[in-house]
């Protein structure tokens, strides 16, 4: 049996458009899981615990730069290492953070929530790992 030239096209149309819808709803998903916002991928140094007394405090991290940061302005302004306190979202767990352990953490960022800036997981490294505390160096051509 002999295929017409526009047969492999005529498969490759359905295809595309399933993997195009998948692609889309996955999309959506992830985007609906976040509320929206931007998820950072920092590493630093645990410099304090939330304080048990005081529920709300966050926990203070000494982190690396964040390049790629985007502010409230919706600009790419990047973020200069620092310690500062996050507040920890639910269902983070810091079982095994102590002061002085090197982590790695998302931070969550989404300027129209209740909660704008929070940490959405956490795990420590390697005590060897070596941070790099500079200034930022953001990208002022790259798209928010």
């Amino acid at each position: 049996m002999k295929m017409s030239p526009s047969a492999p096209l005529r498969l490759a149309i359905p295809t595309l458009a399933i993997l195009a819808l998948l692609t889309a709803c996955a999309g959506k998903e992830e985007e609906d899981a976040t509320g929206g916002g931007r998820t950072y991928t920092v590493r630093g140094q645990v410099t304090q615990l939330p304080d048990p007394a005081n529920p709300g405090s966050g926990i203070y991290i000494s982190h690396e730069a964040i390049d790629d940061y985007v502010g409230r302005s919706g600009e790419v302004e990047g973020m200069d290492s620092m310690n500062m306190p996050f507040p920890v979202g639910a269902g983070v767990s810091l079982e095994g953070i102590q002061p002085a352990d090197v982590v790695e953490f998302d931070l969550h960022v989404d300027w129209e929530s209740e909660r704008p800036v929070e940490i959405t997981r956490i795990r420590e490294l390697p005590a060897s790992t070596k941070l790099d505390f500079r200034a930022a160096e953001p990208d002022k051509n790259q798209k928010p």
